[in-house]
């Protein structure tokens, strides 16, 4: 979308951080995974007897056949193991929330 904006085609060998820097378009993978481990920070936060809080809520449907789907909490998990502790801190989750949206990024 970056190259039909800037009339730039694949021969001219500019590569997609320079294109990205030119367009000032955001990264809607890390936009995505920011907005969802604040989301969840959000959740953590709000008290327990809500119905919101539906972090501990496992499905009751039938499962394809292989490996499951990875959960949102399995992923917040394998970045820091500590999160639910840190999203009780707004601030402290703010500055975190950067670096877990950075790790899928492969721009860079």
């Amino acid at each position: 979308m970056e190259r039909s904006i800037l009339d730039v085609k694949q021969t001219d060998r500019i590569g997609n951080t320079i294109l990205r820097s030119l367009t000032q378009i955001a990264v809607v993978a890390q936009k995505s995974t920011k907005l969802k481990r604040s989301w969840a920070g959000h959740i953590y936060r709000m008290p327990e007897d809500l119905w919101t809080n539906i972090t501990q809520w496992s499905p009751k449907s039938v499962r394809r056949r292989g490996r499951p789907r990875k959960r949102w909490r399995e992923k917040l998990n394998a970045y820091d193991k500590a999160w639910v502790q840190l999203a009780q801190d707004r601030d402290a989750q703010r500055d975190q929330g950067e670096a877990f949206a950075q790790q899928w990024d492969t721009s860079g």
